[in-house]
């Protein structure tokens, strides 16, 4: 009996030691999101959080947000806005000049389709929040 004991104890710590190298191993995925700041989001900011939250719900993930008109936070491994209501208008010429925007591995812009043109935006997944 003892040796079957040992044996049992033996195959858990391999397989726990095994399991843990699997999951600190994995790579992190980096996501940068851009919020758009403008007067036209003032009807949808509302849903700014729940969008925010869904992309949130990532393992393995972290984050960095800015708006179109500056960098809210760099790399964490939660989303927080920290940014004012909206105000000014919308201007997307250059969220790809942050420094995240390169070193990530995915691109987000959360707006409203009444907002700015996103059509010249290339491998960014653009979120449109309807009022």
């Amino acid at each position: 009996m003892r040796p079957l004991a040992i044996f049992l104890v033996g195959a858990l710590i391999v397989f726990g030691l095994l399991a843990a190298v699997i999951v600190l191993s994995r790579p992190t995925e980096r996501l940068f999101v851009v919020v758009d700041g403008s007067f036209p989001m003032r009807s949808v900011w509302n849903q700014v959080p729940g969008a925010l939250a869904e992309l949130e719900d990532q393992d393995y993930a972290e984050y960095a947000l800015a708006t179109e008109k500056r960098l809210v936070h760099s790399w964490q491994p939660s989303l927080v806005l920290r940014a004012p209501a909206p105000y000014a208008p919308c201007d997307l010429a250059g969220i790809d000049t942050y420094a995240e925007a390169a070193e990530a591995d995915a691109r987000v812009l959360i707006t409203t389709p009444a907002s700015c043109p996103t059509d010249g935006l290339i491998d960014w997944q653009v979120i449109d929040l309807s009022p």
